[in-house]
This record gives C-alpha cells, sequence and structure tokens, in this order.
C-alpha cells in the first residue's frame, strides 16, 4: 500500500501522501496526537499544505479533528469494524460475480502472484506489511471484474481497515490461514464456481472480521502473543 509520488504533485498532495504513509508505517500510531508544527518540520514543508492535507485526512476518517484539542490519528472502534466489515462483504461479493463473468488469464497470472507475495512473506506478527499485500490479492480479483469504482470502493474500505488499528494484536494464527484460504477462494474463481466461491470469500471475510476486533480487544487489554 506504498504510496506513490510524481514531481509535479503540489505540496498538499505531497503532504497528504506523507502522512498517509507515515500512518502506513507506524510513525503515526491510532490515538496519537499530531500537530502540524512538527509534520512541517518533519517533512521539510510549509505549515500550510500540512494544515490542509490534515483537513483532508479528517474528512476521509483517517485523523480526527477535536476543536481547541488539535489532531489524533483514528481508532478504528469495534463497531466501524462491523460497519466496514459488512461493507467489505457486499461489495466481495460483486467482485465474485464479475470477477468470473470478465475471468481473463493475464489477470489470473497477476491475482496468483500476488497470492504467492502474501503467502511468502515471512514474520512472526501480524504487520501492516502483510495486510498489504492481503488487501492487493483481493484488489487483483476486483481488478479483474473490470469495474474501476468498485476496485476503488473496495480499496478505499481496506485503507480504513488496515490504517487505522495496530495489526500486531491479531492471532498469528491467520499467517497460517488466509493463505490456504486465499488458495481455494481463487480455484473457486477460476473453476468459475460461483456459489462455492462466494460461500469461501463470505467465510473469509468473517474470520477476517472476528480476528480484527479480537486483536483490538486485545491491544486495548494491553496483552500480547
Amino acid at each position: 500500500m506504498k504510496i506513490p509520488r510524481t514531481e509535479r504533485e503540489i505540496p498538499v498532495d505531497r503532504a497528504y501522501k506523507a502522512i498517509k504513509e507515515m500512518i502506513f508505517t507506524y510513525q503515526l500510531v491510532p490515538g496519537q496526537k499530531v500537530t502540524y508544527q512538527q509534520l512541517a518540520e518533519k517533512l521539510k514543508m510549509s505549515k500550510t499544505p500540512i494544515i490542509n492535507a490534515l483537513n483532508q485526512l479528517a474528512k476521509e476518517e483517517f485523523v480526527l479533528s477535536l476543536p481547541n484539542r488539535g489532531y489524533f490519528i483514528s481508532e478504528l472502534s469495534i463497531e466501524e469494524v462491523a460497519e466496514m466489515f459488512k461493507i467489505r462483504e457486499a461489495l466481495e461479493m460483486l467482485v465474485v460475480e464479475e470477477s468470473i463473468r470478465n475471468q481473463d488469464p493475464q489477470m489470473l497470472k497477476e491475482i496468483e502472484k500476488a497470492m504467492m507475495a502474501h503467502r511468502q512473506y515471512k514474520f512472526d506478527i501480524m504487520t501492516r506489511r502483510r495486510l498489504a499485500l492481503d488487501a492487493t490479492f483481493h484488489l487483483k480479483i476486483a481488478k479483474m471484474s473490470g469495474n474501476k469504482n468498485l476496485v476503488r470502493l473496495l480499496k478505499h474500505v481496506f485503507e480504513h481497515i488496515y490504517l487505522r488499528h495496530r495489526s500486531e494484536g491479531i492471532s498469528p494464527k491467520r499467517l497460517v490461514e488466509a493463505p490456504r484460504e486465499h488458495q481455494k477462494i481463487i480455484e473457486a474463481i477460476k473453476q468459475k464456481n460461483m456459489k462455492r466461491a462466494k460461500g469461501l470469500v463470505r467465510k473469509h471475510v468473517m474470520t477476517g472480521k472476528i480476528s480484527t476486533i479480537r486483536g483490538i480487544q486485545r491491544a486495548g487489554e494491553g496483552v500480547n502473543f
């Protein structure tokens, strides 16, 4: 989920992407207070694009802006997790339908490549990088649907789920389980077995929701694996 940059970007866009990258890499963590002065100094930018970027991130709910208190990196509540995963499930059902209808050999190769990248990333705990690779796998399937708006909406949901909580609270069991589930999903899609593919994706999303909620609860209790 690396944020791309170009040389011609206007300052506010550059600030926006830089701050989002800092959230992704845990330089800024959920619940942390941030000031535009500190960010301006770190990013070597003036305060105006920093403030505008923070306000844009606040509109997108990645940052919380509180009157007379400042800006904070948003934390995902358990209620929001349930809502986000409900939206994700609905979107991924559409993804299954349209990706099977528009199945493409070259895109299938890209999906399998993304699946292998996720499987081969080895770490003892769940990291943001691992979650980003998981999102890439699902977004590749969405891309095969040929529906750009569906891809955009699903990416937005993934960013909120993965950037607004501490991933290390998720059970390490998911490091083993998720790749197996990915394999079954792609096999069902290749076989154009829509009923089985939908069932597998629905179970995969539900398991992800439960593990994310439990991870947030563990983080709140200060429990480590």
